[in-house]
């Protein structure tokens, strides 16, 4: 069984690739995250490293009840999993698998989580 810490670090990889895909898509620069998409990702950092379900029963951030992100910034996130998460598919398979099977987990083992 893998450590919530791991856990925490994955999710972190899976939101930095998700945003990157988005900055590139979007022209905002070449390679890596622009200045513009740097603040998405800090915050979306810090909400993780936050989360008070951070542990090895933590559900994927769309399936939890908690709401950690401002109404504004879950607009942003939502328009940048829309697009990015098609192409994780393909550019990160396997983080991708890794990512729907803890959604999967996350459901199943957390009560109330729907």
């Amino acid at each position: 069984m893998q450590s919530s810490r791991s856990n925490v670090e994955r999710e972190k990889l899976t939101i930095r690739h998700m945003i990157a895909i988005y900055c590139r898509g979007h022209n905002h620069c070449a390679s890596g995250i622009c200045a513009d998409c740097g603040p998405v990702l800090r915050y979306a950092y810090e909400r993780i490293e936050m989360c008070p379900f951070n542990g090895s029963a933590k559900p994927a951030c769309g399936l939890c009840r908690t709401n950690c992100f401002t109404p504004e910034m879950h607009r942003v996130f939502h328009k940048i999993m829309g697009y990015a998460g098609p192409r994780m598919l393909v550019r990160h398979p396997i983080l991708t698998m890794t990512h729907f099977w803890d959604a999967f987990r996350g459901r199943r083992a957390t009560p109330g989580v729907s």
